[in-house]
């Protein structure tokens, strides 16, 4: 049991203090999207990457990171994080969409296209998601 909690955990360091703290993968998450709400940016990228190393086959958890690199502008890891999202989970529609923002941002348009009609093969219900506000085009 004692193995399982460590490979689980994260060591916090207080730089001022001497103590150190082990969190969980969880925890570390939960730490990350405050930081997220609070618009900590590098912060909640340095937690959430420990939550990966813990446990790499969380989509949401790239997906998180990724909303932060956006918000940084950090553009390519955002790409990244966000194909490794949809590896994860095929229907996470804002991944689909955010990774089109990157992409599109990193000058290569054709490519940022795809996404949108991605989100909108993964759910041709919902009408929020048609490309140019009008009728969702996979529906014809």
């Amino acid at each position: 049991m004692y193995a399982s909690l460590q490979e689980n955990s994260i060591l916090i360091v207080n730089p001022k203090s001497s103590s150190i703290n082990t969190i969980s993968q969880e925890e570390s998450a939960e730490i990350a999207k405050r930081s997220i709400q609070e618009k900590q940016w590098q912060k909640a990228i340095g937690l959430y990457s420990e939550a990966i190393k813990l446990n790499d086959n969380n989509g949401s958890y790239y997906s998180n990171r990724a909303a932060a690199y956006l918000e940084l502008g950090s553009f390519r890891q955002a790409e990244a994080d966000y194909t490794k999202a949809l590896t994860l989970d095929k229907k996470n529609i804002k991944a689909y969409l955010r990774r089109g923002t990157a992409r599109e941002t990193l000058s290569a348009p054709s490519v940022g296209i795809s996404p949108p009609r991605s989100a909108l093969a993964a759910n041709p219900f919902d009408t929020g998601l048609a490309l140019d506000g009008s009728q969702n085009p996979l529906r014809k």
